[in-house]
């Protein structure tokens, strides 16, 4: 399996992706690149006349991104019978379509996450196993949201090399990918007993963000002196102080590589 298959499977039964570019943008975006690529290497990219390297691949990785990419392919496939019949899924019963998506999104993750052009096809597996761990729609092996129909994209450079006294800027793109409102929301950093960089602000608040919209929000970050990797764990709280996004620790997560001497 290469992205070239993976997307001739799928795009002609996104109907409102009307053009290979549109849906190249629309899966990239999923998986968190934001990285301008020209219309030509979209659809060189599509039809596989120009292969999806680690050069393409690195800003999509270590992205907490299978959440997105599930929604993506739920919201923007509208047949999943014949996307089943285009990749080799076989299928006695009714169409699953979040099982679907969820192989899918697994199979792009594999795909993005090797340094190989051709990877397993992992599809029958994956959405055979999501079937079963999906009988009711909301079931997936991912933590749930504090909120039902709350999702989100998060969109940064989450990785920083820094001399140890510098102090730096970080900032977020947040896209409420859900169907509820964000009201009263905070982004807060949960600060470790080990952890020596410190935020400034360390509570930032959130403005309110209906489905679809998308925000940016920053934080001036100091590493104070101190040498060494360190992963800053934020979270999304709401107006209780409870985690709206639990167990998902790399979600907002900033990793500082400080050193006192860089060549």
């Amino acid at each position: 399996m290469n992205l070239s298959k993976l997307c001739n499977g799928v795009k002609p039964y996104c109907p409102k992706l009307k053009s290979q570019e549109k849906f190249i943008d629309a899966l990239f975006e999923a998986a968190g690149c934001k990285t301008y690529i020209s219309p030509s290497y979209k659809k060189a990219f599509f039809n596989g006349s120009k292969d999806f390297t680690v050069n393409q691949k690195e800003p999509m990785r270590g992205k907490d991104n299978l959440p997105s990419l599930i929604s993506f392919f739920e919201k923007e496939i509208d047949d999943a019978g014949s996307v089943l019949v285009a990749l080799g899924i076989p299928e006695k019963d009714e169409p699953n379509k979040k099982a679907l998506s969820i192989a899918l999104a697994q199979q792009m993750k594999a795909i993005i996450d090797s340094d190989d052009i051709e990877v397993d096809d992992i599809l029958i597996l994956q959405y055979q196993q999501a079937k079963q761990e999906s009988k009711a729609e909301t079931d997936y092996s991912y933590t749930k949201p504090l909120y039902r129909g709350d999702n989100i994209s998060v969109y940064e450079n989450e990785r920083h090399e820094i001399q140890s006294y510098e102090k730096f800027t970080h900032t977020w793109e947040l896209i409420n990918a859900g169907s509820i409102p964000w009201v009263g929301r905070k982004l807060v950093y949960i600060r470790g007993p080990k952890d020596r960089p410190e935020a400034y602000p360390d509570v930032i608040n959130i403005p309110d963000v209906n489905p679809q919209g998308r925000i940016k929000i920053s934080t001036t970050m100091d590493g104070r002196g101190f040498d060494g990797v360190t992963r800053c764990k934020w979270e999304m709280q709401d107006s209780d102080g409870e985690n709206c996004f639990p167990q998902r620790d790399s979600l907002f997560c900033v990793e500082i590589d400080a050193r006192y001497k860089r060549k």
